[in-house]
């Protein structure tokens, strides 16, 4: 993660490319309309991100939305009823029972082609599938993947305690010793708390005015969890000069996916097929622990196991499917989403482009209409 906001030639060539590679790579059904809050992004910190997308078209709530994306995995739903995708540059799991899409799909999955999809985020439904200009398909591969196998984890209440879960994989203490020379551990919980709740007051469904370039839509959860995530580390590193790490939670095995109820957000109920927050060290009363940020769900910092409880949650859960976390995946901060469906491989996105441009278009949506 750079500290420093002056790009040398190779990144301002990257953003370049990006910039023009990419024009076309999001589309949005129905979004010509302004949003309906005034702007209130002005910046008044003179820290701020300054690589920001060219155009940001907003999705309107409760329409649907076009963009291009790669096809993770496509299984068969736990009762049988429907097929299930899911899609890389998406935590959000769809469900489908057109088989002319599904073929289309699995098509896409087997030549590892992006293609462009337009989705229902509100039902949770494919609608049409089409394939790719070579300049939109030249785009989305420009993207840097890694490989990182990063403090992979399986999960497991039913045998694993709490304290066992939060000790997972010797991730009680995260080694940060060699990152980029910030404060591995957040000196008490009360130093932690101002700064989450700094970062809360970041959310765009505040009046604002905010103190960074994009406000963070924690109001919407269906999606965007990498965006939010990626954004939250840089405000820790650059701002507070804390180091992070991230945790990637993933539903994938078998029929598990993580069912959430958006207490914060109306209790309606939310299902991934995979979730992201940043993973901070922390100063208690019982000795330096690692904690979750996530203000989408919680309000205050809390230990990984609380955090994987709610993505548990049985009242949110779908027909035949199970409300279980197959695997944890602790990363770097540079790992965005993930690539594949083995939660060992991650794009990037170093330049903030993603980044911004989602939290753009998801800033006047909230989770529960």
């Amino acid at each position: 993660m750079k500290r420093s906001f002056t790009l040398p030639r190779t990144a301002k060539l990257t953003a370049l490319f990006y910039v023009l590679a990419i024009g076309g790579i999001l589309t949005f059904d129905a979004c010509h309309k302004s949003a309906s809050c005034p702007d209130k992004t002005k910046t008044t910190d003179a820290s701020v991100s300054k690589n920001t997308p060219a155009s940001v078209i907003q999705i309107t709530q409760g329409k649907s939305e076009t963009s291009i994306l790669t096809v993770a995995a496509i299984r068969k739903s736990g009762d049988g009823n429907s097929t299930e995708v899911m899609f890389n540059e998406r935590a959000q799991l769809f469900s489908l029972t057109d088989a002319t899409i599904i073929a289309a799909l699995q098509t896409a999955l087997a030549n590892h082609t992006a293609i462009s999809v337009t989705t229902n985020p509100w039902s949770g439904t494919v609608l049409q599938v089409n394939t790719l200009s070579q300049r939109d398909a030249a785009g989305h591969s420009s993207r840097i993947t890694v490989s990182s196998p990063g403090t992979a984890s399986r999960v497991d209440f039913s045998t694993m305690t709490d304290e066992t879960v939060d000790h997972i994989a010797g991730i009680a203490v995260l080694n940060t010793t060699v990152t980029d020379s910030l404060t591995s551990v957040i000196p008490d919980m009360a130093s932690a708390q101002i700064i989450f709740d700094y970062i809360t007051h970041q959310c765009c469904a505040l009046p604002g005015p905010y103190a960074i370039d994009y406000c963070i839509p924690f109001q919407y959860c269906e999606d965007g969890c990498y965006a939010r995530a990626h954004k939250m580390c840089w405000i820790l590193n650059t701002k507070y000069n804390y180091a992070t790490h991230k945790v990637f939670s993933f539903a994938n095995a078998g029929s598990d996916e993580l069912c959430v109820k958006g207490e914060k957000w109306g209790g309606c109920c939310v299902n991934w097929w995979y979730h992201v927050a940043p993973l901070v060290n922390i100063k208690t009363a019982k000795g330096v622990q690692a904690y979750v940020f996530d203000p989408a769900m919680f309000d205050q910092p809390v230990l990984l196991s609380a955090w994987l409880h709610a993505q548990q949650n049985p009242a949110c859960l779908p027909s035949g499917d199970a409300a279980h976390v197959s695997m944890i995946n602790i990363q770097p901060t540079s790992s965005y989403s993930p690539s594949d469906y083995t939660g060992y491989d991650f794009d990037t996105d170093p330049i903030y482009y993603y980044t911004d441009m989602t939290l753009t278009s998801y800033r006047p949506l909230t989770t529960c209409p």
